[in-house]
């Protein structure tokens, strides 16, 4: 199964939006990132991840909203991006990429 993309997340949420419309509080959006790497190659990175999302080159793997590639700096502003882009409140980071995501927290806080 391949990850949706960046413009059928945008559609997604949209949809949803306009489902959710009237709602007494607005629902919070979570997004759940599969893959945080930090790196200084954020091609070389994915390289491993391209068996695993067969028919994807490295930059549509980049692409993806479930995956955080790069350094700090990089990285937080994929998350910023993120949640300018689509809405998202809250981030949920699966266990093994918690460590690599830290400085990530630390950056947001100073933001």
């Amino acid at each position: 199964m391949t990850p949706i993309s960046a413009d059928e997340l945008e559609e997604r949420v949209a949809r949803y939006l306009k489902f959710a419309e009237g709602r007494a509080e607005p629902a919070e959006l979570n997004l759940l990132v599969q893959v945080v790497i930090g790196t200084e190659d954020r091609e070389a990175a994915v390289q491993p991840l391209l068996e695993r999302v067969p028919g994807l080159t490295a930059d549509e793997v980049l692409d993806l909203p479930v995956t955080l590639v790069g350094t700090t700096e990089e990285i937080t502003a994929q998350v910023l991006a993120r949640r300018e882009r689509y809405g998202f409140t809250y981030l949920t980071v699966l266990e093994p990429y918690m460590e690599a995501f830290a400085p990530v927290i630390e950056r947001l806080r100073g933001a």
